[in-house]
């Protein structure tokens, strides 16, 4: 009998940590990462190119969800995680209820989502440090950042819906670590 794939979702706000927690999965757990939002920048890069704003991605995930619907997105990341035929998947970016729900549905799989929390200013300032091409040129431009991405994702109802919840203030510090490997165990 073939044994389920282990899809462990991370949910968070911009800066939170979810890119660096799947990386400490990928890293210590052997877990394979896969980004919607890399996926997104990807088709966005071959319709423009510069500077692709967070405005334009989320633009572009909505018209994606319109046209092929709500589950589009997370459908090309199951489509990445069958091509890479591992058997333990960290997605860094679970944005929409509909996400977690849609990896909850599919056979084959067990999920689990963590929603990762950091103070509002370690994440302003990690989006900072990154210097990814859609980091915000301002505090203020961050602020209203969040706020659009509560609104548009329903992160409310992303973070009810997790399985696990994470405080992520201080990226490498050996607490994170071990909540982590709790977390792992609880999920094998």
């Amino acid at each position: 009998m073939k044994k389920d794939v282990l899809i462990i979702g991370l949910s968070s706000l911009p800066g939170g940590g979810k890119d660096y927690i799947a990386d400490i999965l990928t890293e210590k757990y052997g877990f394979y990462k896969i980004s919607p939002g890399d996926i997104i920048r990807e088709k966005l890069s071959k319709m423009k190119k510069g500077k692709i704003s967070r405005e334009e991605q989320q633009k572009l995930q909505g018209i994606l969800r319109k046209k092929y619907g709500k589950d589009y997105v997370m459908e090309l990341c199951m489509k990445r995680i069958k091509s890479v035929k591992k058997d333990r998947i960290a997605i860094a970016g679970i944005r929409f209820p509909n996400d977690i729900k849609f990896f909850k549905r599919q056979k084959g799989v067990k999920f689990y989502n963590i929603f990762v929390y950091a103070p509002v200013m370690v994440r302003f300032k990690r989006t900072m440090d990154r210097k990814r091409i859609d980091a915000p040129s301002s505090y203020k431009e961050f602020l209203n950042g969040d706020r659009n991405e509560r609104k548009i994702f329903n992160l409310k109802e992303t973070e009810k819906l997790s399985d696990f919840r994470l405080e992520n203030s201080e990226n490498e510090s050996a607490e994170l670590n071990e909540k982590i490997k709790r977390i792992i165990e609880k999920t094998m």
